[in-house]
């Protein structure tokens, strides 16, 4: 009864505003003529299915409600309404509805070889998109200049931004010509992923609309993308890794299906956005409401086990290539998919990365190395720690590089009792690369004065903390079938704070602890063996199965 009030109340006052923009429209709408044949109100209505597994099988349909917006006209504020009021880009603040280039793509922050400080345009971030994904750089740059896009995107209602599933760019050269499509993905947990389209196990049609500005136009566009997702064929697994993507991919069955059709497009003026919205109050909301509860029907009444959440795919360029010719075949790659968008850095995080680059600093020093940090994110610049004192050579080497996935791989390396446990985690979970263990290993080894004088158990307690939280199977599996010492007595991480470092790991040990308490409550079930709180046992079950095939192959 409320939802009904609610949505009458306001259904209420946007009709009040229709009347007024109507009765005003000279002063209030004089942009609508700008407006009109570059950017359009879209009534979609979107279908997902899933196929498979069988007993796990759901469908649903839904409308929503979009614009398509040519970039040019909305970066040049051709496109806003009421004075910016109604409609306006470059934020969401005191708008009724509106968009700011901050929540798509790439940051706007200083980011190394991608980004640089201040805000830069919706068409130079989909650009370096395009440029990173292998795009021909000269090609992209005259798009740059004189082409146009299509975005087509849910604006922010009353301030308020929901999670925007999907953006798609229909990018078109100055003649009209489509060159490339780019999906932007946005998930519940405030990531985002680009898919520059390109054939492979996802089936991709999309009917996009004609190029703006064009004759074409003269009747409303109605653009539509519909994705499949099949497994895997059954010959995929059997494919040489060097012709897996050479290859055309054999499809499986279909295992999922999405689909965005527009049913109706207006051209976006005062009066047609305000008569949407009154049809629609909360379409703009629902996003994702609606997502949460198709995830408990698919979890709780169709049995259909979670999986964890994974870490974005690495999108620096030569991340985890470390070889010249591993460099080299990266390089002008068309790449189709990566993240764009990763979580900020929790509060854990930040002290663990400042840990582990004040220590990576002092240990350039020591073994005069070169030692190089690179995050998957592209947002994140690299950082190189260099000897203080060293010869153009030295200066122009990396001896030791270290590519992460995430902000994770620093509170881990808190967690885990030595550079050998951390290794085995990080083989096991694909947290991070490095291009010589050995390298690895020496530049993480603890030092023997690593405990200054008096303050030995304070160390010594830390780092029997450590051990005593994770499972001893994880802890004994770096010694396991030899006579080596299972845990060094300090690490390498402690020379500074061991203290406020026992209490970090207390508090992460607590989260995972937290974090299982919460699923259990609520019932809710992983595939079982991808727990989050199991990576030390997953870590220890891998160990043990390469020493098993070490055996098997003597």
């Amino acid at each position: 009864m409320s939802t009904t009030i609610l949505a009458s109340l306001v259904s209420a006052v946007v009709g009040a505003l229709v009347i007024y923009a109507r009765k005003n429209r000279r002063n209030l709408c004089a942009d609508d003529d700008a407006s009109g044949a570059a950017a359009y109100i879209l009534e979609n209505t979107v279908t997902h299915a899933r196929v498979l597994p069988r007993p796990s099988a759901h469908a649903f349909t839904y409308p929503t409600l979009a614009f398509l917006l040519s970039v040019n006209a909305l970066e040049t504020h051709a496109l806003d309404l009421g004075r910016g009021w109604l409609f306006g880009y470059g934020g969401t603040s005191w708008r009724l509805t509106g968009l700011r280039g901050e929540a798509y793509l790439l940051p706007d922050d200083d980011s190394g070889k991608i980004g640089r400080v201040g805000a830069r345009s919706l068409k130079e971030k989909l650009a370096d998109v395009l440029r990173q994904y292998g795009r021909d750089a000269k090609r992209v740059q005259a798009w740059a200049e004189d082409g146009d896009a299509w975005m087509l995107t849910m604006p922010s209602y009353i301030g308020f931004e929901g999670i925007n599933p999907l953006t798609v760019y229909f990018c078109y050269t100055p003649h009209g010509q489509l060159d490339w499509v780019v999906l932007e993905i946005h998930n519940t947990f405030g990531e985002k992923h680009v898919h520059v389209l390109k054939p492979g196990f996802y089936v991709v049609s999309v009917r996009a609309p004609p190029p703006p500005k064009s004759v074409e136009l003269a009747s409303s566009p109605r653009p539509k993308i519909r994705i499949q997702l099949h497994s895997a064929g059954p010959d995929a697994s059997q494919k040489p890794a060097d012709e897996a993507d050479a290859l055309e991919p054999t499809l499986g069955p279909l295992k999922l299906t999405a689909a965005l059709s527009a049913r109706r497009a207006v051209p976006l003026t005062c009066v047609a956005l305000l008569a949407a919205l009154a049809r629609y109050p909360f379409a703009l909301f629902l996003s994702f409401a609606r997502i949460l509860y198709h995830a408990s029907i698919l979890h709780y009444r169709k049995r259909l086990d979670v999986f964890p959440r994974p870490d974005p795919k690495p999108a620096a360029q030569g991340w985890g290539a470390f070889a010249p010719q591993e460099r080299e075949r990266t390089e002008g790659v068309d790449r189709v998919h990566g993240g764009v968008g990763w979580q900020p850095e929790g509060v854990l995080e930040t002290y663990a990365r400042g840990l582990v680059e004040r220590f990576l600093s002092r240990r350039a020093d020591e073994l005069g190395v070169a030692i190089s940090l690179v995050s998957g994110d592209p947002s994140v610049a690299p950082r190189t720690f260099r000897p203080s004192r060293s010869d153009g050579q030295q200066h122009a080497r990396t001896d030791l590089a270290i590519h992460y996935v995430s902000p994770r791989f620093f509170t881990t390396l808190v967690l885990a009792p030595s550079a050998e446990h951390m290794l085995l985690l990080g083989k096991a979970e694909d947290l991070f690369r490095v291009n010589s263990e050995s390298r690895y290993l020496q530049a993480f080894a603890p030092a023997a004065s690593a405990a200054p004088s008096g303050q030995s158990s304070l160390y010594s307690m830390t780092q029997r903390l450590r051990t005593i939280l994770l499972p001893r199977r994880f802890v004994l599996a770096p010694a396991e079938g030899t006579e080596g010492q299972v845990v060094p007595p300090t690490h390498p991480l402690d020379g500074d704070h061991p203290l406020r470092n026992a209490l970090v790991v207390c508090a992460l040990h607590l989260m995972d602890h937290l974090e299982k308490a919460v699923f259990t409550l609520l019932r809710a079930r992983f595939v079982p063996g991808l727990e989050p709180w199991s990576r030390w046992e997953r870590a220890a079950s891998a160990a043990q199965d390469e020493r098993y095939r070490e055996v098997d192959g003597r």
